[in-house]
């Protein structure tokens, strides 16, 4: 492996750059310096602002990987194995001779499948000239390991720093501040908030209560319209507490509201005014129920409230966010693919 040079201030610019392309996403060097806490990169990188530093072309891959999966990119940490080598150890005791030819095939059949591709102009390579292939002489234990090939041959192309393909062509990034601080940019892949963000808080779910209150809500809405409901989220002020209004699938909107949603992003718990003030929004606008969507939880008097007055009332704490957030996460990277 060879070595990468950075003078002084170049590496951050060059790690946000990069990162930025792959993910869609805007960090700051302080941003990237708190997600690799905990580890020597942190302080490599604060060191790279005032002086030249050298890295190792493996160390920087691994630093690059790192931070793609500390921010939410990547749902495990990429090992940088894009030969597949490491699926050797999964083959190599019962079915050595299989794992040997599928290599030797795809040595010998890839890289004609990539001057196909290229002298035809295709926005992909055609895999199918290669599984067949490697069905037809060594059956479906060889069609098994031909098919974790090319997975791991895709998944390095696309994650590697220093080639220039991802898996969604982004529009323009987003920085990550502005999940924090608000913005009231269109999403470009979601309903009401973006992926981005939404995979990136699936990785960092500490900080849901630090999330701009109409990001929180905007979460909160993303939530029902992929379950299939009709959702229309409040003015965000002058709102009477209702933030968002949930109707079933084919009902109209001018119907009474199936939920009434009230969004909460605090860390005090959930005082019974606010159940109080619920109750009345969902007997005046005439919910099925009420929904209290928090990031701290339910004061016990809210609670005893709930339950000795019968109130029609659910709520969403810490973890049935969380369970949220697994539910919206895209599969795979991380990246919506659809």
């Amino acid at each position: 492996m060879g070595s990468m040079s950075f003078g002084p201030q170049t590496l951050a610019d060059t790690l946000s750059e990069t990162v930025g392309y792959k993910s869609g996403l805007a960090l700051s060097i302080n941003e990237m310096c708190d997600h690799l806490c905990g580890t020597y990169f942190s302080d490599l990188l604060r060191a790279s602002e005032e002086g030249a530093v050298r890295l190792r072309s493996e160390e920087y891959e691994h630093l690059f990987y790192r931070l793609l999966h500390q921010i939410g990119y990547t749902a495990d940490e990429y090992d940088g194995d894009i030969t597949g080598t490491g699926l050797f150890h999964r083959y190599r005791d019962n079915t050595l001779e299989e794992w040997v030819g599928v290599t030797e095939l795809f040595a010998e059949i890839m890289p004609k499948l990539v001057e196909e591709t290229v002298r035809t102009k295709q926005k992909s390579i055609d895999p199918r000239p290669f599984l067949q292939t490697c069905f037809n002489n060594y059956g479906h234990i060889g069609l098994e390991i031909a098919v974790n090939r090319l997975k791991a041959y895709n998944q390095g192309l696309y994650l590697h720093p220093g080639i220039k393909l991802r898996y969604i062509e982004w529009k323009s990034e987003v920085a990550l501040t502005s999940l924090f601080s608000g913005t009231s940019d269109e999403p470009e892949v979601g309903r009401f908030i973006d992926q981005r963000f939404i995979d990136y808080l699936s990785a960092n779910q500490e900080c849901l209560s630090k999330v701009h209150w109409r990001k929180f809500e905007e979460l909160t809405g993303e939530f029902f319209h992929r379950e299939g409901y009709q959702v229309e989220l409040g003015p965000g002020s002058n709102d009477d507490g209702v933030d968002v209004r949930v109707w079933k699938p084919g009902q109209k909107i001018k119907e009474n509201p199936h939920i009434l949603i009230q969004c909460k992003r605090q860390k005090a718990k959930v005082e019974k005014v606010i159940i109080k003030g619920l109750y009345a929004d969902v007997t005046y606008q005439g919910a099925d129920y009420g929904l209290l969507a928090t990031t701290s939880e339910l004061s016990p008097g809210a609670r005893a409230t709930i339950v000795a007055r019968g109130y029609p009332i659910r709520e969403v704490e810490r973890s049935g966010l969380e369970s949220w957030l697994i539910r919206l996460r895209t599969p795979g990277t991380g990246i919506v693919r659809a």
